[in-house]
């Protein structure tokens, strides 16, 4: 068993300057916090593995293939694999929590500059 919180999460990922900072990772998942400014570039693209993003703050619209979205802190949306899911508008500074099934197939890039 492991506990995380997210204030801790939250500061690693600032103290490192990454967007997405992943603190989980197993054979059968893995998990990180995404964090994006308005006015931020959202260089997302399609996952190999299944998504479940869980927005802890902020609102943004949202681009899930097709699909468009507006999400606020609480939404909950799952993107099935190798569809693309991207935050087209971040209006307010959002946090996410992105947990990928199976594990993410290579460990994450920091995407810097997002920030």
């Amino acid at each position: 068993m492991q506990t995380f919180h997210l204030d801790a999460i939250s500061q690693d990922r600032q103290t490192l300057g990454e967007a997405y900072h992943e603190f989980l990772r197993s054979r059968d998942m893995s998990a990180g916090v995404y964090h994006l400014q308005p006015g931020a570039h959202d260089s997302q693209g399609a996952h190999q593995e299944e998504s479940l993003y869980y927005v802890i703050n902020g609102s943004a619209s949202m681009q899930v293939g097709s699909d468009s979205l507006e999400v606020v802190a609480g939404s909950i949306i799952h993107v099935p694999a190798r569809i693309a899911p991207r935050f087209s508008t971040v209006h307010s500074a959002l946090d996410v929590l992105v947990v990928f099934s199976p594990a993410e197939s290579a460990p994450t890039v920091a995407i810097r500059g997002a920030v």
